[in-house]
């Protein structure tokens, strides 16, 4: 491009002189000059040869001193873009230390080295050295906007890396609210707002990630119902879980995963009544077998009635190894202990759990049956580890225990 400038202005220069040639040639002119004493006289022609000359001349001594300066900076920069490439791959392979190294060299050369000094930083922010990281972030350059956004999105990668979500959380908001769409900087805030709990924000961050395709409405969908359970898991009290539960949108009370975690969360807060009637809603729409533990867990005062709606369900779901565990405890809760007991094998019989194993090794217990209800906790003590229940001792017979 240079050497065809170059050829464009001396074939200019050619065609002006075979233009000025006649004019010349009719009139050469006459310059003269007179310095201390020292006349010269010459023609127009000669005296532009002569310019044009020394400055010919002038251009040279200049570029033969500049020569060795100029090799030494190709040179420099020739080995810059060596240590830039060993740098890139090494980083591309998790090389952190040979890539940190690369880089630094190829970014003490003179010309831009904002880029090299970013990749420098990721590449101390592999090792776990925040220190060296934050020392490269500083030398980049920072002077644009464009170019200070790009220093705060590597400084903030670098922290989501190392687990800094804390710190990373200011920073990508801040970006956040200067490119409202940028794909990096929501993924990472995402993650953050995961990492730390903070669902209210994640939630309002998701129609902006829909729109950006970078999440399908399925992602969306479980992102709310996992902000859901972790709010009601949170809750302090049963009031605060009421609290809690009625701020849910219409749907996501409708969620078995959203339902369940609100009933297991009653019973943990020892105010299991809250459930009963969620559950019971629940199961009406659509039957689901993990709702019925927590419902087995009476309240103070609707232990007949959770008895009654079981029976009921005991119709169409004979053979749910659940229901049949939630009977046995509410059934024991009112000191049915015949019945109880029943239930309670039946749940075994159809699939044994460490709840099942538990729930009739309380039962037994309690009866007096101190040699099988110790195997029964064993039983849930081995299934909890992983391994099979061995077979309990004697017999249970389950309806001949009476009722008392």
């Amino acid at each position: 491009m240079k050497a065809a400038f170059l050829v464009l202005i001396a074939f200019a220069l050619a065609l002006l002189a075979a233009a000025l040639a006649p004019v010349f040639k009719a009139d050469p002119g006459m310059v003269q000059i007179h310095f201390r004493g020292w006349t010269v006289e010459t023609s127009v022609l000669v005296l532009l040869f002569a310019i044009l000359l020394a400055w010919l001349l002038i251009w040279l001594l200049l570029w033969l001193w500049k020569m060795p300066s100029d090799a030494a900076r190709r040179v420099r920069e020739k080995r810059s873009l060596v240590q830039l490439e060993k740098g890139l791959l090494a980083l591309t392979e998790g090389d952190w230390r040979t890539a940190e190294r690369a880089l630094e060299r190829s970014a003490s050369a003179h010309g831009r080295t904002t880029a090299r000094y970013l990749a420098a930083a990721e590449a101390a922010g592999g090792q776990d050295a925040p220190d060296r990281a934050e020392y490269y972030l500083e030398q980049a350059d920072t002077r644009n906007r464009k170019q200070k956004f790009i220093v705060e999105l590597t400084r903030a990668k670098i922290m989501v890396s190392s687990g800094q979500f804390e710190e990373a959380r200011p920073i990508l908001e801040d970006l956040q609210s200067r490119r409202k769409k940028h794909p990096q900087v929501l993924e990472m805030l995402a993650r953050c707002y995961t990492e730390l709990g903070e669902w209210e924000p994640l939630v309002g961050l998701l129609p902006i990630m829909l729109k950006t395709r970078m999440l399908d409405t399925e992602k969306a969908a479980d992102l709310k119902r996992q902000a859901a359970v972790t709010e009601l898991r949170r809750s302090r009290d049963a009031e605060s879980l009421q609290s809690d539960w009625r701020g849910l949108p219409k749907a996501l009370q409708q969620d078995a995963v959203v339902v369940r975690t609100f009933a297991e969360r009653a019973v943990e807060l020892d105010a299991p009544e809250l459930n009963e009637e969620v559950i019971r809603a629940a199961l009406k729409r659509r039957w689901d077998s993990s709702l019925l533990p927590p419902y087995g867990v009476a309240g103070a005062d609707d232990a007949s009635r959770r008895l009654r709606q079981c029976e009921k369900w005991l119709k169409d779901h004979p053979d749910d190894s659940a229901l049949h565990l939630a009977l046995g405890r509410i059934c024991a809760r009112e000191e049915l202990w015949g019945k109880a007991r029943e239930h309670l094998v039946r749940s075994l019989e159809l699939e044994p759990t460490v709840a099942g194993y538990d729930s009739l090794g309380q039962l037994l217990e309690r009866k007096g049956e101190l040699e099988v209800a110790m195997a029964c906790f064993r039983n849930a003590l081995r299934m909890n580890q992983g391994r099979d229940p061995k077979p309990l001792p004697g017999e249970l017979a389950r309806l001949e225990a009476p009722d008392s």
